[in-house]
């Protein structure tokens, strides 16, 4: 098994995937358990039997798993192996993530230091991207003529983490045009012409900075709910945020909406 692991994330590292460092990290701690086991011989006993000694919380147990499922399925697809037999993994855990009322985003990011963080921070917001969205964003997806961002590099099937094309807002239109004139890569987030991977540090030192704590995703979630709070409709919000359907949007974003249920609470009056 460590073989098939060991390619997958070498081919994710030649791809140039942001999170392959994270995949790699995550095997370092699997492989004690997996190294040596068949791909054949996995079911969901296994899976199960690895879930409950490797003691994690269950958002943990389900990356790696969700890891080792993929690579089977990678290593079957350039017939490294016969099969990819089906992983069994833990429930997705409710995701309530916390988001910034305005006034903390702006302590939060006068706390921020470095140039190539401060732009990530406000084009987190801007644009309700995902992390390895904008970590992976290069210049010649940003349309300064047509004040339009697409999200969705050349080459890069769109998943169901779907990348839209979204407006350059006018609050990060300045900032990103002085990035623009000052670059000296492809990426729009670098530092010293090299291209930025994780964004995890300088979130870790703005929140000790400013007392506010927030995470890369926090900034997406974050867009989202102001967007909502300010009237954007559940349609419009879905696909700024690369949504599918509504229904995703709806379930997380509609209730901090002010006519959220207002037509049926005020129904039925007396």
């Amino acid at each position: 098994m460590g073989g098939v692991i060991a390619a997958y994330i070498a081919d994710r590292e030649s791809e140039g995937i942001v999170s392959a460092p994270r995949m790699r990290d995550a095997w370092k701690a699997m492989k004690g358990f997996w190294d040596q086991i068949k791909p054949a011989n996995i079911d969901e006993q296994l899976a199960r039997t690895y879930a409950s000694q490797r003691k994690r919380a269950p958002a943990t147990v389900r990356y790696e798993l969700n890891l080792l499922a993929v690579a089977l399925r990678w290593a079957k697809a350039n017939k490294l192996i016969d099969e990819a037999p089906t992983i069994w993994r833990p429930a997705q855990p409710e995701r309530r993530e916390r988001h910034l009322t305005r006034d903390q985003f702006r302590k939060f990011l006068d706390a921020v230091k470095a140039p190539h963080a401060q732009l990530y921070m406000r084009l987190g917001i801007a644009t309700c991207a995902r992390p390895a969205a904008l970590l992976e964003l290069q210049w010649e997806q940003v349309n300064f003529a047509r004040g339009l961002i697409d999200l969705n590099p050349p080459g890069r099937t769109q998943t169901k983490k779907r990348r839209p094309v979204v407006p350059i807002a006018d609050y990060v239109e300045q900032p990103l045009k002085e990035a623009y004139a000052a670059r000296q890569s492809d990426f729009v987030i670098e530092r010293g012409g090299e291209q930025i991977t994780s964004i995890k540090k300088a979130f870790v030192a703005a929140s000790a900075r400013s007392g506010i704590k927030a995470t890369p995703y926090t900034l997406r979630h974050t867009g989202a709910v102001w967007r909502a709070e300010d009237g954007i409709s559940m349609a419009e919000l879905a696909q700024l945020m690369g949504h599918d359907t509504s229904a995703t949007t709806e379930k997380h974003y509609a209730r901090f909406s002010p006519t959220f249920l207002r037509r049926a609470a005020n129904a039925g009056a007396w």
